[in-house]
């Protein structure tokens, strides 16, 4: 499968180079072992196990993406956050996971800073700056306790102090759940999404939400589980919060909050399958990872490309868009198709995965889960009918980047439906 999607990528220029460095990996021993939880090690620092092996790949496959979409002046700061990412991904090392997992927010800033137009990406910085690093020095303190008291900074055995993490280990996961982010401590994504450019925000949704995810379950591997009424209020509070943020899709207007808000609800899912401590939530909360990463990548990729043919995020302004672009039509359904769950994309083994796992613990959630999943479609069908029906708002439309766009398309739909197929890659 993988090489069948390396064949079609062109392999000239800056893709060419992540071409090849992608290949590099695919055909090192970090990506071809089918092992057990220790998989491959490098030095104590890296490593590859069945965590964190789909997250990398992802990570290399949208930085090139981002990399094609990016005017060349630009290109230093996707290759950071692609770099920076996938090592984070790899870090089996607290000390490693801590400087990547920090630094990958830095070309974002510069990104939202540089390149974006309105006068509000300063307050959107200044959030995203505030809600991450304040939530991020509990999680330093804890790094520094754990080497005091003899442990080391290996992410990979346990501590002599695991066990049931209590209200102090919920402080100390502040982190990961404002990465994630959890409810309530969303706010910011939706403000650096408006206001960053598309590739900043392919790198927000595709990338570094994920970050929050894989340390979470990387932190539970080492001090243990949450105990029984911190681990089912975070989970009741998720995926509430999840389903408000459903809610709140049906009536927005602008069509990056929108996907910012569903991708809320995504990771909402996410959060909920790794409390779960089940071996198949935990499977479900990597493919959902992967899966959302692909798709919201490629909405927030097509959104920027409408962006710049009609000028405006708004839904009223951009519907009608099958006139003039038919040939998008088909990979915008598929993603939303996929934002919703619906085979054969590989959100709907996710989504089944996730289900079975909240379910192993509380049952009572699993109403909340359908009732969620029930605006997620109602949302991603709205999404798609207005953006691609009814009659356009703008007379003539700027039509230039069109093969761009559709290139696009195909390489974020094309891995979301083979990986239906070969899924047991991921799950």
């Amino acid at each position: 499968m993988v090489g069948l999607l390396f064949s079609f990528l062109p392999c000239g220029g800056v893709v060419g180079i992540w071409q090849f460095f992608i290949a590099c990996l695919l055909c090192s021993p970090m990506f071809l072992y089918c092992g057990s939880l220790e998989g491959y090690m490098m030095g104590g620092w890296f490593g590859v196990d069945e965590w964190s092996g789909s997250l990398a790949f992802l990570g290399a496959w949208l930085g090139a993406l981002m990399i094609w979409s990016l005017i060349p002046s630009f290109s230093f700061c996707v290759w950071w956050v692609a770099v920076s990412s996938v090592f984070a991904f790899c870090s089996m090392s607290f000390v490693s996971f801590y400087v990547f997992f920090e630094i990958s927010l830095v070309p974002v800033l510069i990104l939202i800073i540089e390149r974006g137009v309105q006068p509000e990406r300063l307050s959107a910085v200044f959030y995203m700056v505030l809600y991450t690093l304040m939530g991020s020095l509990p999680f330093l303190a804890l790094i520094s306790f754990h080497h005091s008291v003899g442990n080391g900074f290996s992410m990979v055995l346990p501590a002599q102090m695991g066990g049931l993490l209590g209200p102090w280990g919920l402080l100390v996961m502040m982190a990961f759940l404002v990465k994630l982010p959890c409810y309530p401590f969303h706010l910011w994504l939706a403000k650096a999404h408006v206001e960053a450019p598309t590739e900043g925000s392919m790198a927000l949704a595709g990338l570094l939400l994920k970050l929050g995810g894989i340390g979470l379950m990387r932190c539970m591997l080492v001090f243990g589980s949450f105990s029984a009424g911190i681990g089912s209020f975070l989970m009741a509070l998720g995926m509430w919060g999840g389903f408000i943020c459903s809610v709140i899709c049906l009536r927005l207007l602008d069509a990056k909050s929108l996907v910012a808000y569903a991708s809320v609800g995504h990771m909402a899912l996410v959060l909920a399958g790794i409390l779960s401590g089940s071996v198949v939530g935990w499977k479900g909360a990597v493919a959902m990872m992967v899966s959302h990463g692909l798709s919201s990548s490629g909405m927030f990729s097509l959104l920027g490309g409408f962006y710049e043919m009609v000028g405006s995020r708004s839904l009223l302004v951009m519907k009608g868009m099958g006139g003039y672009v038919p040939g998008l039509m088909v990979w915008w359904f598929v993603l939303c198709v996929s934002c919703m769950s619906c085979p054969p994309s590989f959100n709907f083994l996710a989504e089944v995965s996730l289900g079975m796992g909240v379910s192993s613990v509380c049952v009572e959630l699993l109403m909340v889960f359908c009732f969620m999943a029930f605006f997620v479609g109602i949302y991603s069908l709205v999404l798609f009918s207005t953006i691609f029906h009814g009659v356009s708002g703008i007379l003539r439309p700027k039509m230039g980047g069109l093969i761009k766009m559709g290139n696009m398309g195909v390489f974020h739909c094309v891995p979301i439906l083979l990986l239906f197929v070969f899924s047991g890659c991921v799950i």
